[in-house]
């Protein structure tokens, strides 16, 4: 095979690629071989078809296949020559083919630049520690409590919070409308479950009332026949309950599975503690790529920036849609502009955590897998074994699985090298408004 290299720019390679005839012949037998094991042919046993006999009737057909592989097989070959790392697949045009002649074609590939060696002693991250204060757990057994409250009977006009239950009938020119009946339906007052106007006229109702509720539908409502218009609905008030919370307890911590009410506030306690911990470790993540984005100086494959602007974009392009406020008054121009720079970031940080991963032989258990397909499946309540099966049949799908995990696990390995700063801090610093740390996606994990 000859390999001629055209053009080198940057991270960019161009080769023109010659496989001599000789080769593709070879890889024509191999194929019409494969065709011969299965082929039916009258007089023949099956795998006994002369090979110019296979040649004759199929040639042809196998001949895009031959193409294909004999392409394959030289790219790689010129990948390993020539010690590159793609980045993506390498672009391919034929400049010559005639059967029973060679091969020609150009390929252009971008590579991953090489990346320096991170300087750990010149990087210093905050390590966030906060103690869990006992404010906390009462908070968190307050709504737990409220969580548990259930309606008990009583006697008496409703009240705001209260919960009646009612039949209704909805009409409009004193004709009911389909979709407008209930029956023993639970309504919480102040809840908001119907149109405004509806449960504030039931405020001061008692069990047996019967009440005229006159409403009109809002505007936008999702029915076009009723939006905007006026109607009446005929309650009956059938029982009046007020929400009763249980006393935080030791019977209130049984009812969750502990034996007292210290253990449910150990486990809350420890809860929290993991979830801050969690929290400081993503502020650590931010400032560790904050300061990585400063320190990075190397190019980016083109290729891989255009894919990740196009992915951004796109996202962006969906919440314009949704009506994201954020963006409702920023030009197109601002927008990629603006994008152009987290792309830029992404890749480039990508690109660093794939190589830290690489370099140290991070590696992914099955376990780790695992558990991402379990996490996965949690997004999809009732259909996880759908879920479950979806990965089976497409293993390949477990590589979007596998990025995220060897980027976390890069992550803790910086972590683990830079210098650190404890810097104890208050809950509300710690779990206020944060910038979300930008996750460099997936692609690292092919590298």
């Amino acid at each position: 095979m000859q390999i001629t290299e055209k053009e080198h720019q940057g991270l960019t390679y161009s080769f023109a690629v010659t496989v001599p005839a000789s080769a593709i012949a070879q890889e024509s037998e191999v194929e019409l071989k494969r065709v011969g094991e299965k082929v039916k042919m009258p007089g023949f046993r099956p795998g006994k078809v002369p090979m110019n006999v296979l040649k004759q009737k199929y040639g042809k057909d196998v001949m895009g296949d031959v193409l294909q592989n004999s392409i394959n097989n030289a790219v790689r070959q010129v990948v390993e020559e020539k010690k590159l790392r793609p980045a993506l697949q390498p672009d391919v045009k034929i400049t010559e083919f005639e059967e029973g002649g060679d091969l020609s074609f150009d390929m252009t590939l971008e590579v991953f630049p090489e990346v320096p060696a991170l300087d750990y002693d010149s990087i210093t991250i905050d390590e966030l520690t906060v103690d869990v204060p006992d404010s906390e757990v009462e908070q968190s057994l307050e709504r737990l409590a409220r969580s548990r409250r259930h309606p008990h009977t009583k006697d008496g006009a409703a009240e705001q919070g209260d919960v009646v239950k009612i039949d209704f009938v909805g009409k409009r020119d004193g004709v009911a409308f389909p979709g407008g009946t209930g029956e023993g339906f639970q309504l919480e007052l102040g809840s908001g479950q119907f149109i405004p106007g509806f449960e504030e006229q039931l405020v001061g109702a008692k069990a047996g009332d019967k009440v005229d509720v006159n409403v009109t539908f809002p505007t936008e409502y999702h029915s076009k026949d009723l939006a905007g218009a006026a109607a009446t609905f005929d309650v009956t008030v059938h029982e009046v309950s007020y929400m009763h919370t249980p006393d935080v307890s030791d019977k209130m911590a049984e009812g969750f599975g502990f034996e007292n009410l210290d253990k449910l506030k150990d486990a809350i306690r420890e809860q929290l503690s993991e979830e801050f911990k969690r929290a400081a470790r993503n502020k650590a993540k931010k400032q560790l790529f904050d300061v990585l984005d400063e320190k990075l100086t190397y190019p980016v494959p083109q290729g891989m920036l255009k894919l990740e602007r196009e992915s951004i974009l796109k996202q962006v392009e969906e919440a314009k849609k949704a009506g994201d406020p954020e963006l409702k008054d920023k030009s197109d121009d601002e927008i990629a502009k603006e994008y152009e720079k987290i792309a830029e970031r992404r890749v480039k940080l990508g690109i660093l955590l794939s190589d830290i991963g690489r370099s140290n032989n991070l590696q992914i258990t099955r376990e780790e897998i695992s558990s991402a397909v379990m996490s996965q499946a949690r997004n999809y309540p009732g259909q996880e074994e759908k879920v479950f099966e979806f990965y089976q049949k497409n293993p390949q799908q477990l590589d979007e699985l596998r990025g995220p995990i060897l980027e976390e696990k890069a992550v803790d390995f910086i972590l683990s090298k830079v210098k650190r700063n404890p810097k104890p801090v208050s809950v509300e610093a710690l779990m206020g408004e944060e910038e979300a740390a930008e996750a460099p996606k997936k692609k690292a994990a092919k590298n």
